[in-house]
């Protein structure tokens, strides 16, 4: 798991409530949001292994067992995206979505593996000859709809609902704002994580925020 924002921690307790790894390893950045990791995959079969997003591939190579076969640039092979291993994680989930993550997500990721992108991507400039050489599957997660749990089809909705409340996902909302605030809320939002929060929203029953006009049930009907 690439990234431990308000994507990657949410992903993690999904993961742990309804398909949990036998082995979880976590790229996070800042302390926070390693804890949480670690806290949120509980039903992992081993304890969940948490690294800086530097020391990834190194700690996937010692972690798992593989062996650096080749390495592309002048950088230490433990740091470089280019570095090719001789095996690697079954899955690996970008939830950052940068070039720079794409690429050590193809780097982490076994032969014959997948990399699955929550993160939502911009423009990027990625060498996929991992993806070709290593015959890696890549797919993207976005949006809801219908999932099938236990055999059972359930609405992506139900589950996030179920979800927050079994994991008390409410604890990641680190700050509130009205929206006369937007601007602040912005700042705080794009430094969050050195700030040591996780998800900053905006709570609409601020006394400042107008409420909506009533609509009888005739003109509601009309319109």
């Amino acid at each position: 798991m690439i990234g431990a924002g308000t994507l990657g921690l949410t992903t993690i307790a999904a993961l742990n409530r309804w398909s949990p790894p036998k082995q979880l390893i976590l790229a996070a950045k800042y302390a926070h949001q390693q804890s949480f990791g670690r806290e949120f995959s509980t039903a992992c079969a081993k304890p969940t292994v948490v690294c800086e997003p530097a020391k990834l591939i190194r700690v996937v190579r010692s972690t798992l067992g593989t062996h650096l076969l080749s390495s592309d640039s002048s950088l230490h092979p433990d740091n470089d995206p280019h570095s090719r291993l001789s095996g690697g994680a079954d899955v690996t989930i970008d939830c950052v979505g940068s070039a720079e993550s794409l690429r050590t997500a193809l780097a982490v990721t076994r032969p014959g593996g997948r990399v699955i992108m929550v993160g939502m991507p911009g423009v990027q400039t990625v060498d996929l000859t991992p993806l070709w050489q290593r015959e890696i599957s890549l797919s993207g997660a976005y949006t809801y709809g219908t999932e099938i749990i236990q055999g059972a089809p359930m609405r992506s909705f139900d589950l996030a609902a179920e979800l927050v409340a079994a994991a008390d996902l409410g604890r990641l909302v680190s700050a509130t704002y009205p929206l006369s605030r937007f601007p602040e809320a912005l700042a705080h939002a794009s430094s969050s994580g050195s700030r040591g929060g996780v998800k900053i929203a905006f709570d609409l029953h601020s006394p400042d925020y107008p409420a909506a006009p009533m609509l009888s049930t005739r003109k509601a009907a009309r319109r």
